[in-house]
């Protein structure tokens, strides 16, 4: 199977951020001479409740806005139409779970409609920069009626084969060992496996987008909340870093209300230095 030089990748399985190496935000580097590019549908630890039928309609758009043979040097100028419509399906889905009873809403919807402003986020990773690991998996049975749900598709690649497919069977040379069954009847790749399996077949970028979900196995939320912070600080998975607000400060006579009752005290000092400040001597030193 012949794979171009930039591959664009659509992934709707199962995803995870789980522990690895004694930590809980695993990482690897891009590989040398690689390029990713990847949007995040969802920040660190939420669930992603897009429906199949939004899955579809996103993988349209996509094929749509890029033509064969893609350019990566070109992609950023098609990615923010492309990030405005992902937004508009998004709202499509936010508007029937907040007309449901709040009794009837999960944690999972009520975290992706809060963090909905943290998603859809553009990073590029060069070589030999850390990337966040992720671990992709799929069920027996899953995506076996869906062209489009529960995969990890080359949109961009002739047949747009499923590619946790072709690693986990073993074809196309990947071998059964990148695979781990992590549960009965459910098997996990993850993301540097890919990145590795498409850079030893010519592949030098990947555009790279994630609408899988990003959950913390087994955190609390606070605890959730503040690995979610350390990813968006670091870049890890596409977020930036975010701005402090910095509390507007009203005026008076052109100093802050903060400032205004310690003015008189330091215009006072400033006098003082002044008139206290040694002054040179007139008297010539030589004769």
């Amino acid at each position: 199977m012949d794979f171009p030089e930039t591959v664009i990748l659509s992934v709707t399985v199962h995803g995870t951020i789980y522990p690895e190496n004694d930590t809980l935000m695993p990482t690897f580097k891009v590989p040398e001479g690689m390029r990713i590019k990847k949007i995040s549908a969802v920040a660190p630890g939420v669930c992603n409740v897009t429906s199949e039928t939004q899955i579809a309609k996103i993988n349209r758009s996509i094929l749509s806005a890029f033509k064969n043979p893609v350019k990566y040097e070109d992609v950023d100028s098609k990615l923010p139409q492309l990030i405005q419509s992902f937004k508009e399906l998004e709202k499509s889905e936010v508007v029937p779970i907040l007309k449901d009873t709040k009794s009837t809403i999960s944690e999972k919807e009520k975290d992706f409609i809060h963090h909905t402003d943290k998603g859809y986020t553009n990073r590029e990773y060069l070589a030999g920069q850390p990337i966040l690991q992720k671990r992709y998996s799929r069920s027996v049975g899953e995506g076996i009626d869906d062209a489009n749900d529960f995969k990890i598709t080359a949109l961009n690649v002739v047949g747009q084969p499923d590619m946790l497919s072709l690693v986990i069977s073993g074809r196309s040379g990947a071998t059964t060992t990148r695979a781990s069954e992590i549960e009965e009847g459910q098997y996990m790749v993850r993301l540097s496996t890919f990145v590795e399996f498409l850079q030893e077949r010519g592949v030098k970028n990947i555009v790279l987008f994630d609408f899988s979900c990003s959950d913390f196995p087994d955190l609390k939320p606070r605890e959730g909340r503040y690995w979610r912070k350390i990813a968006r600080e670091n870049e890890l998975n596409g977020g930036k870093k975010t701005e402090t607000r910095r509390r507007k400060k009203r005026l008076y006579n052109g100093h802050s209300k903060a400032n205004t009752h310690s003015l008189l005290r330091r215009q006072q000092a400033t006098r003082r230095r002044k008139h206290t400040r040694k002054r040179p001597s007139r008297t010539p030193t030589n004769p």
